[in-house]
């Protein structure tokens, strides 16, 4: 306590002498150098895992020629389960897997993130995909990325409004150091988790992106994503590159829907997660012995499809080399790829391992553009660059289940080192964004979420769905009785100068408001004083009441359809608890616009 007291007192000296701007970029630095020293002991608990299955692989030839079969088959089951127990002694009820929490955390401006999570995700991802599960391992590194910068953050007491910004440095530094693509670190942290940010809080990101990458270079000396092939792209295949997009947005959907519908499917089979574990991970170990280009992340099959080694693919899958045509063997191995990648990349996740759908999206958009490039060379109509076509099919894919366009376009060029194709990544990029939101408004991540009404793509609902109606009830309001005359009314106008009365029965529950401005033309005519009631002049409220849990932007909804200026607010027995009124959320709601363009 007595060294963060010290810390404290010169972080305050260094706020105060170099001011706000100057702290956020040294913490930027900070950020990135451990979030890039996360990410390399990620990949170095990969590569020991995957070194130690090959080993036991080995092992049981001594035995019989086919046993290693048999090991081969439960090494992911072995990676579920260890995976499932750091998740469920270490991560607790809450543990996410995905990246929608920590996007809608971040809409809400909700920056607490235990600090467990700085490495428990890169343990369970880590043996999850080590010993052979099919997934990425991009979304455990953002999750831990983020939650380095979101406990720094809060260690150091930095200003709530400026904690998002942190979490995004660790983002961004995560993309970096794993695919050595600072640009593309960046841009993913403002597409996907950061969307409302100004352009100016991007210069702390790219210093954190800027930084992860040296230090990434610093702990694996090569490190090279994958050596790939490309070569300047040609005048007549721009067509094709428009066909392609097309084809990369369907694919795109079906990930997304295919995602979705198989992890519902999984849930609402085996609610129990232990039954899920085993029955999802026995599922998974039959499909990836079949099928053994689809264990892991497939970067290294990706390679081979830059460099046209197709009999690397054909030989990868030993129960299906009896077949007695090696074209037809490819198009089995081609179809599973594209179809079955997402199946069991969900079946790793959701039966108890963790992991993203980054890697895999890339995977499918690599087999996807290449299948394309050959079924088109195969027609005779145009002989299409193959290796182009993988490059960019990775990059639609990409963009259509992300909905990142910009860090589709800048994560494959600075990973193949494709830049002259940057035009044709442009093409597909866009073609497959707009395509894939006419058939799925929203990204993997945010689909569940927007489908919940949980986020909101417009910027003044997101921002007022930040706060709750609760903690800004007006409870200073004098209550009448149905019964009440019309004298008690002017004298508690007269009195207070309040804009609205509640009208409540004996246990406090709501009948209606007296608003002042119908008061006021009763009150201009005292000859009808005498004859009124409170219950003549109150306005019932159906449909127009507030509950507590309400967000602002459900709330300004209800103050456009009834126009008035103040809505009631009650619980769910009907009790009266006070009044919202719009004034001060507008007011309110100009302060946070201010707060948000202020980076």
């Amino acid at each position: 306590m007595l060294h963060r007291r010290v810390i404290l007192r010169g972080v305050g000296f260094w706020q105060h002498r170099w001011g706000e701007r100057s702290l956020l970029a040294a913490l930027a630095i900070l950020i990135g150098a451990v979030a890039a020293f996360m990410a390399a002991a990620l990949h170095l608990l990969v590569t020991q895992c995957e070194k130690f299955g090959i080993w036991l692989t080995q092992t049981p030839k001594e035995l019989h020629e086919s046993a290693w079969l048999a090991v081969l088959l439960v090494l992911p089951m072995i990676g579920l389960f260890i995976s499932f127990l750091i998740q469920r002694y270490l991560g607790g009820p809450r543990y996410a897997k995905s990246l929608s929490p920590l996007i809608l955390a971040l809409s809400r401006r909700r920056t607490g993130i235990p600090f467990v999570e700085t490495f428990n995700h890169l343990l369970s991802s880590g043996f999850s995909v080590g010993f052979g599960g099919s997934a990425g391992l991009e979304a455990p590194s953002v999750l831990t990325g983020a939650a380095i910068g979101a406990n720094c953050a809060g260690f150091l007491n930095i200003d709530r409004r400026r904690r998002g910004l942190l979490l995004g440095c660790g983002a961004a530094a995560a993309i970096s150091a794993i695919f050595d693509s600072p640009i593309a670190g960046v841009l993913f942290a403002a597409e996907v988790l950061l969307p409302e940010f100004s352009v100016s809080a991007l210069v702390p990101m790219m210093m954190s992106s800027a930084v992860a990458t040296v230090v990434s270079h610093l702990i694996v000396q090569d490190n090279k994503f994958f050596h790939a092939i490309t070569d300047t792209w040609r005048s007549d295949a721009i067509p094709w590159y428009f066909i392609c997009g097309i084809f990369c947005a369907l694919i795109g959907v079906y990930v997304i829907r295919a995602a979705y519908y198989t992890a519902e499917k999984l849930k609402r089979c085996f609610r129990s997660p232990w039954k899920r574990l085993w029955a999802g991970g026995s599922l998974l170990c039959v499909l990836l012995l079949v099928f053994p280009l689809l264990r892991g992340q497939g970067y290294l099959y990706i390679e081979k499809l830059f460099n046209g080694d197709l009999d690397a693919l054909a030989s990868s899958s030993p129960l299906l080399s009896g077949l007695d045509s090696e074209p037809l063997l490819l198009v089995i191995l081609f179809v599973a790829v594209i179809l079955l990648k997402v199946i069991v990349s969900v079946l790793t996740v959701d039966s108890g391992g963790d992991g993203g759908i980054f890697a895999p999206s890339m995977f499918i958009g690599a087999f996807t553009g290449f299948a394309f490039a050959r079924v088109v060379n195969l027609t005779g109509i145009i002989a299409l660059q193959e290796f182009n076509f993988v490059a960019v099919g990775m990059c639609g894919v990409f963009t259509a289940v992300m909905r990142a366009p910009l860090t589709g376009i800048f994560l494959i060029a600075e990973v193949t080192g494709g830049y002259v194709l940057l035009v044709p990544l442009m093409i597909v990029s866009s073609v497959s964004y707009f395509v894939a939101r006419f058939f799925e408004p929203n990204s993997i991540y945010r689909k569940a979420l927007a489908e919940s009404n949980l986020l909101d793509e417009d910027r003044d609902r997101a921002m007022l769905r930040r706060l709750t109606v609760r903690v800004n009830i007006n409870r200073n309001y004098h209550a009448l009785r149905p019964g009440d005359p019309m004298e008690t009314v002017i004298e508690l106008v007269e009195r207070t100068h309040e804009e609205a009365f509640p009208v409540l029965d004996e246990d406090g529950r709501l009948l209606g408001v007296v608003y002042l401005e119908r008061l006021r033309s009763v009150m201009l005519n005292a000859d009808v004083h005498d004859a009124l009631l409170v219950f003549d002049l109150m306005e019932p409220m159906a449909g127009s009441t507030l509950r507590p849990d309400d967000d602002l932007a459900h709330a300004m909804g209800k103050f456009d359809a009834s126009g008035q200026d103040c809505l009631p607010v009650c619980d769910e027995q009907g009790k009266f608890q006070g009044f919202l009124f719009k004034g001060p959320i507008f007011a309110k709601y100009r302060r946070m616009v201010r707060e948000a363009d202020a980076f």
